[in-house]
């Protein structure tokens, strides 16, 4: 597992759990205080609908599947940004569940981040958690 790209906030505790988002590599990475337990790749936002880098808490969370945009269904839904109604959320899929955009490890979203492995994130996230995008 990959070291991390930058130091870690101040305001994550040693004995926090975390999920970070590495924009560069364009991966989620679930921590545990100092473990590193998973890394998923992933996508980000694309030029002009940028995933927002900065320090998050999970603001609102739901398993879903929730239709986003017309036709369009997510689940494993992380919020962290309510303002925007930006998060982390599985693939796109149609309402019969089959994924319209399997895109992972570039960035190809309106400014949420895919992950393939959402329900895993979605199981390891908690209500307040940290989340870091950077």
């Amino acid at each position: 597992m990959a070291a991390l790209s930058a130091p870690t906030p101040e305001l994550i505790q040693p004995t926090d759990s975390w999920i970070e988002v590495d924009l560069d590599r364009q991966m989620v990475i679930l921590h545990k205080g100092a473990a590193i337990l998973s890394e998923y790749p992933a996508s980000s936002g694309v030029k002009g609908h940028d995933t927002p880098p900065g320090l998050y808490r999970v603001q609102m969370m739901e398993k879903g599947p929730d239709e986003n945009v017309p036709g369009v269904f997510v689940s494993d839904i992380l919020i962290f940004h309510l303002g925007k109604e930006i998060g982390i959320h599985s693939m796109p899929m149609d309402a019969q569940g089959h994924v319209l955009d399997s895109t992972l490890g570039k960035p190809s979203t309106g400014g949420c981040v895919r992950v393939g492995e959402s329900a895993s994130v979605f199981e390891f996230a908690e209500m307040g958690m940290r989340i870091w995008i950077h």
